[in-house]
């Protein structure tokens, strides 16, 4: 009877071990990515969504943050320079564990002077199919260095500048040709009376 206990209990042990090792990863996931919207609605939802390469990262107060070098702007008003900071435990939906000198899609909404994302936000390496569905959702990428401004030439058209007689003549026929108007006037009114 003891070795009926001894399997027994084995068996036990065997179940509530596998039953710990199957919820365990369920468990570690961060709540948010239970319900992560389609890219569709992340991409309006995002306040900004640009492609950057990752620097190094600050932690401070609870949050990561990295200087973004923006190489392509999707959505919002972003510069040459960006600062994206994430929640800094996974737990707490962050992202913590970004590569740096990686390119990355970054999804974010505007904090202060800062874009914030979280691992449901749609922010996630800047592989050529992840850009190609941004960009169907998003249209064509414009670049965050704004084009030269075109400078502008003056030309002259002709070689003189017009002299004063010049410019005063046309304004002189024109109070000649009035004051004859008058005068003939005048003088069929006169002819008439």
């Amino acid at each position: 009877m003891s070795d009926v206990i001894r399997r027994l209990l084995a068996l036990l042990v065997l179940v509530c071990a596998g039953v710990c090792a199957t919820s365990a990863p369920a468990s570690a996931a961060p709540a948010c990515l239970k319900n992560v919207p389609p890219l569709s609605q992340q991409t309006i939802r995002a306040d900004a969504v640009l492609i950057g390469v990752l620097g190094e990262p600050v932690t401070k107060k609870g949050f990561v943050t990295y200087p973004v070098a923006v190489e392509e702007i999707y959505k919002g008003d972003v510069g040459e320079e960006a600062s994206v900071s994430t929640p800094a435990k996974v737990a707490n939906c962050g992202l913590p564990g970004l590569e740096v000198g990686a390119a990355y899609v970054v999804f974010g909404t505007v904090e202060g002077d800062q874009l914030r994302t979280t691992a449901d936000s749609g922010t996630a390496p800047a592989t050529d199919r992840y850009v190609e569905q941004v960009e169907a959702l998003l249209g064509p990428s414009k670049s965050p260095t704004p084009p030269e401004p075109v400078e502008a030439t003056l030309t002259m058209v002709a070689d003189d500048a017009p002299t004063l007689q010049r410019l005063v003549a046309p304004g002189v026929a024109m109070v000649l040709v009035g004051l004859l108007g008058l005068v003939l006037v005048g003088a069929l009114a006169r002819r008439r009376g």
